[in-house]
């Protein structure tokens, strides 16, 4: 829940100044097109600051955080990270386990359910 609550609040804080300016640009320009702009510049921006960056950030500090015991417990000898090398001598990574994309996408179902009824 705390995720949801986050991802949410983060949204809204990059998107909602983005809606104004494109209403209003959509409202000064007889064609829109500045707003059109707009939208797909500052999505471009979110999607590639809002993911890049911080996987940059994270994979940096994993490279050169040196060894975690918690860290080998988990993964030195998953098999399904065999990309990092042999069990047992792996170097220390930043490791994202792959999950279900069902909760994500029936959250950004319902919420552009929402904003679509609004």
């Amino acid at each position: 829940e705390n995720e949801i609550t986050a991802i949410t609040f983060v949204a809204l804080g990059t998107s909602l100044p983005d809606t104004f300016a494109s209403k209003a640009a959509a409202e000064q320009d007889p064609y829109a097109d500045a707003s059109v702009g707009n939208v797909t510049g500052s999505n471009s921006v979110n999607v590639f600051l809002g993911l890049g960056l911080p996987w940059m950030i994270a994979s940096t500090f994993w490279w050169f955080g040196g060894s975690d015991p918690a860290w080998n417990d988990r993964y030195q000898s998953d098999p399904e990270l065999s990309w990092l090398g042999a069990a047992g001598s792996r170097r220390q990574a930043y490791v994202v386990p792959a999950g279900n994309l069902a909760f994500s996408v029936a959250v950004f179902a319902s919420c552009a359910a929402v904003a679509l009824a609004v």
